[in-house]
């Protein structure tokens, strides 16, 4: 017998009977689709990537945005602080408790959002930590390349370290360069990272307090590490301008042997972000506006605070 697979009329009543179910299903599966469906809203999930420091980039790590049924349109951040914007990072310029919001929107126009909570604090925590453990007073430095915590020797150079934290109080360095970094060469055999006078473009910025007298008779050596005075020929010229030593220059301490005042007064040391000194130390440099030893790249310092 010949079944005739288009017509379930041409079957056997006993076969007809099991069929018909199948049938039915079919036809409702043909059927069924005809509504539309509704569109779901995008997924948000942000959180803090990293710490949260006073003038340091802060990261947020959105992994897992995305939207289920098509595609993310537009995002955008309210950081808390004022600002907005739709990169996944931010810098905050002042310490406290802020509440980022991500907004997420789809190519059908539903949106979600999501509320990061952000703790700004003044450094990092090894930073916080390498100062709280110091005898000494601290600072902590911000630049383009990292972070350093730095203990200043107010018994050994109490007029030198009066006046820097003279300008760090007042914020005088934040947004200005190393604007010279020498390398190993002459008298400068571990080179120099040097900074506090120009704005970036090598617009100079200058000095709002008188020059200082020079302390270098002090009995700190210009050691790997430490932060010291910059200046001109004339030994009591310094004034917002320092440096720091990437290696040993004790061709720049004060020498007894020489007549009169001479050298460079040390006043501190890097005691957390060694790493920092040594990449800036690093950079290539150039001749521009006159000047040599200037870095290619700007290396920016974004600001220097008091600790703790």
């Amino acid at each position: 017998m010949i079944l005739n697979l288009k017509s379930n009329c041409a079957l056997p009543a006993a076969l007809r009977l099991r069929c018909l179910p199948l049938a039915a299903s079919v036809l409702v599966a043909a059927c069924g689709g005809g509504g539309s469906v509704a569109n779901r809203a995008p997924v948000v999930v942000a959180k803090l990537s990293g710490e949260a420091v006073l003038h340091a980039t802060t990261l947020f790590d959105t992994t897992g945005t995305a939207d289920p049924d098509g595609s993310i349109s537009s995002r955008s951040w309210t950081y808390g602080d004022g600002q907005s914007g739709s990169a996944d990072s931010h810098t905050y310029t002042a310490t406290g408790v802020y509440s980022a919001t991500l907004t997420v929107t789809d190519n059908s126009g539903a949106s979600a959002t999501t509320v990061v909570p952000v703790t700004v604090t003044k450094c990092s925590i090894d930073g916080t930590q390498a100062a709280r453990l110091s005898p000494s007073v601290t600072v902590c430095m911000q630049t383009s390349r990292g972070e350093m915590v730095l203990e200043l020797y107010t018994a050994q150079a109490p007029l030198t370290t009066a006046n820097f934290l003279r300008y760090v109080d007042e914020g005088f360095y934040s947004g200005l360069l190393f604007h010279r970094v020498i390398h190993e060469r002459g008298v400068v055999p571990g080179g120099v990272i040097q900074g506090g006078g120009y704005l970036p473009g090598l617009v100079p910025k200058a000095a709002t307090h008188p020059a200082i007298p020079l302390e270098s008779n002090n009995g700190l050596q210009n050691s790997q590490h430490t932060i010291a005075m910059a200046r001109t020929s004339a030994p009591d010229s310094a004034t917002s301008q320092f440096f720091i030593n990437p290696l040993d220059n004790h061709g720049l301490d004060y020498n007894r042997a020489q007549a009169g005042p001479n050298g460079y007064a040390v006043f501190g040391l890097v005691i957390s972000g060694t790493t920092v000194v040594e990449a800036i130390g690093g950079v290539a440099t150039t001749t521009a506006a006159g000047m040599s030893d200037v870095p290619v790249q700007d290396v920016l310092i974004r600001s220097i605070v008091r600790m703790p």
